[in-house]
């Protein structure tokens, strides 16, 4: 038991030393009464890197379930210390041109798009933001790439659940296509699962009501099958190292990580 908070501890603070660029707190946290949820509002930044200071916070980007809970985020972060500001959300393109999802798999019941939003101008606006004031706080897609105040929302203790069964069932090492010089990795904290790939990028995980594991930061899900984690882009983690290398495995030089980045191996 020892031995694995050991690991899990290692690898959590690894996931902080992962993240390269980062957006910092200008306020919070701040309760929300509704839902005793905690708000932060971040520094300017990318989307990417204030989800990834959002996760390290122990949330996502905001999900906005209702207009009551839109208002209460709008009112306090849109203009916070007298500045008008547009606001990141935990809302994001599955993949480029493709369906609007939230950072935590929720369903999306609740939008506020602007009038002839979401336009995807460029073919590259895969983000969403609420527009300040003078746009009365509805949503706009944006380039991921484009500097924006994040709003971090993070479930109040009272709201935290614990690690199911089949979540402390993937905690431990696993290995990219089954290749030994490839360890992964899945840590948890009491309640929150992490995962670390092997060119130790890492990201929140979450599992799903239909079974899956998705990752937010590397907006993809995995199907879990038999000592395998199947990622959506085609790459697969397993329990056990494989025994041997296929010669197609050993000259797959543009294998990606579930991130998308090229494994250590291609980069070489």
């Amino acid at each position: 038991m020892k031995t694995t908070f050991a690991i899990c501890s290692a690898v959590i603070l690894l996931f902080a030393a992962t993240i390269r660029v980062k957006a910092a707190i200008i306020a919070g946290p701040i309760t929300n009464p509704a839902n005793g949820h905690e708000y932060y509002l971040l520094t300017p930044n990318t989307w990417s890197a204030s989800e990834a200071e959002a996760e390290q916070l122990g949330g996502t980007l905001v999900v906005i379930n209702d207009a009551a809970e839109e208002e209460w985020v709008f009112s306090r972060f849109s203009a916070y210390g007298g500045t008008n500001r547009n606001l990141w959300i935990g809302l994001r393109r599955q993949w480029p041109a493709g369906p609007f999802a939230w950072v935590t798999d929720e369903k999306v019941d609740y939008v506020n798009w602007e009038n002839g939003q979401p336009d995807n101008a460029g073919g590259v606006e895969n983000c969403a933001e609420v527009w300040p004031a003078e746009h009365r706080g509805s949503w706009n897609d944006a380039s991921e790439g484009m500097s924006r105040y994040g709003v971090v929302e993070v479930p109040g203790k009272s709201n935290e659940k614990a690690l199911t069964e089949q979540e402390k069932s993937l905690i431990g090492t696993w290995y990219d296509n089954g290749d030994p010089d490839q360890p992964c990795w899945i840590a948890a904290t009491d309640n929150l699962l992490f995962a670390v790939d092997q060119n130790k990028d890492a990201s929140r995980a979450v599992c799903t009501s239909e079974g899956l594991l998705f990752s937010p930061k590397w907006k993809q899900h995995a199907e879990i099958v038999k000592g395998k984690i199947l990622w959506s882009r085609g790459n697969w983690w397993s329990r056990k190292p494989a025994e041997y290398k296929t010669a197609a495995s050993s000259s797959d030089s543009n294998r990606q990580s579930p991130s998308g980045s090229k494994t250590d191996e291609a980069a070489k």
